[in-house]
């Protein structure tokens, strides 16, 4: 309990140094756009390795081996597209938000289509990781479920909106740097008690429980929503440069080869120490129990690090597509009253029962489907000129559509149905002439 609450008060008075140079756009929704390559790079990994990540890879090579390495390992394909094909546009355009560099490539029509469902997509996102955060408060305190749920939820945010992007990025780099070591810890500890699954080690990218159909859809769908993400381009638009944002891509897609090489490695590292028919999910946890106390206090501490830091990057990149791009209002108190009501929502979808993974992957589903194939392919092609409005909003919606499907049915071929739909769509709508709206890429200085 003494460590959970020196823990939040480190975080909030964070949020309350950065609240008083938080008084503009800029500085609350693109930390003034200045971020170096470093902070761009460490807020990339915090914010990708989640509580579902870190607990999801452990338990997949816990069951599988080497190939639980595509859950990130997807991601980091994705983040090597996004930063030597997409990075340097993306700053360049010194927008605010995604959607408001979107609409200079699909045009303005898709603006308010494309906001929506990132919003809806990530405030499912952000009730996953207050599940998850609820989970760990109980761990660390005592607290009961429905009370943990709650002081996380405020907590979380709590010093999101007091400073924005500036606290969220500043403490990514304390959490990052908790969680690492967290993670490297069980892992010097593993390899010393446990030596034998390290011994027999044999890497493989595929295997019969692993094969290669889900590493196809690792690599499209969640690969995917690492090409064209709302919160890694805030990252990026949060660069005081293209070359620092390029660099902190590359920092970025380094940092995650890392991370899930060790997620995995732990995982492994668990066989013989973990009961048969343990469920998957439950590994990371119960290896908490099985190491020394004051190791499993460090991993607990290193998993709400994690939890904490894609909870505050889901909230922020909510709360500004909402205000920046629904509303269309520049206003630093709007998006903290957003940032509030988001909050709440998050909240009660949370109470509502819904499993993390559930949430997660229909959020995931819906938003790759509908947004990621036709904003690549207008980013791709935006010398051709401003996508024709009509195939813009219908490769959003049709996409949008079967990933809706694909997420209530369980059947992947919705979700390859809709890429390619959607991405069709957005490429005859790049070749149909558009004399209305002009390809400007630069939108702010």
């Amino acid at each position: 309990m003494i460590l959970f609450g020196l823990y939040v008060l480190v975080l909030l008075g964070i949020g309350i140094m950065d609240a008083r140079h938080g008084g503009t756009p800029e500085a609350f929704f693109v930390n003034g756009r200045q971020s170096g390559a470093g902070h761009v790079g460490i807020s990339i990994v915090a914010s990708c390795v989640g509580g579902s990540a870190t607990i999801g890879m452990c338990g997949l090579a816990w069951e599988v081996g080497t190939p639980a390495f595509w859950w990130l390992g997807s991601g980091v394909c994705g983040l090597l597209i996004l930063t030597f094909f997409l990075a340097r546009k993306v700053r360049d355009t010194g927008a605010l938000t995604m959607p408001e560099m979107v609409s200079t490539f699909l045009g303005s029509a898709s603006r308010p289509v494309v906001s929506a469902i990132i919003v809806l997509a990530w405030l499912a996102i952000l009730a996953a990781q207050f599940v998850a955060m609820g989970k760990l408060t109980v761990a660390l305190t005592g607290m009961s479920a429905e009370t943990a749920l709650l002081v996380g939820a405020l907590f979380i945010v709590a010093y999101t909106l007091l400073g924005g992007q500036a606290s969220v990025i500043r403490s990514d780099m304390l959490q990052y740097a908790l969680l690492a070591g967290g993670l490297c810890l069980a892992l010097g500890v593993l390899v010393w008690i446990n030596p034998a699954p390290f011994l027999s080690l044999h890497p493989e990218l595929v295997n019969e429980q692993f094969p290669v159909s889900k590493l196809t859809y690792f690599m499209l769908i969640l690969g995917g929503s690492y090409v064209v993400c709302p919160m890694l381009f805030g990252r990026f638009l949060s660069a005081k440069d293209s070359r620092s944002a390029v660099r902190g891509g590359v920092i970025g897609v380094v940092g995650l080869t890392l991370t899930a090489i060790v997620i995995v490695l732990i995982g492994i590292g668990s066989r013989g120490l973990i009961p048969a028919g343990t469920a998957a999910d439950d590994v990371f946890t119960t290896l908490m129990t099985t190491l020394p106390p004051w190791v499993g206090l460090f991993l607990l501490l290193s998993l709400l690090s994690a939890v904490l830091s894609s909870a505050d990057s889901c909230l922020i990149t909510a709360a500004t597509v909402c205000c920046n791009d629904l509303l269309r209002r520049h206003s630093v108190s709007l998006c903290r009253l957003v940032a509030l009501a988001l909050g709440i929502g998050g909240y009660a979808i949370a109470r509502g029962g819904h499993g993390i993974l559930g949430l997660l992957l229909m959020a995931n589903d819906i938003y790759v489907c509908g947004v990621v194939a036709p904003v690549f392919v207008g980013m791709v092609l935006h010398k051709r000129g401003v996508m024709q409005p009509t195939f813009a909003v219908c490769a959003v919606l049709v996409g949008g559509v079967c990933g809706f499907t694909a997420a209530c049915t369980g059947d992947h071929l919705w979700s390859y149905a809709g890429l390619a739909s959607s991405a069709l769509l957005g490429g005859v709508g790049c070749y149909t002439r558009n004399n209305k709206e002009k390809n400007v890429l630069s939108v702010r200085p």
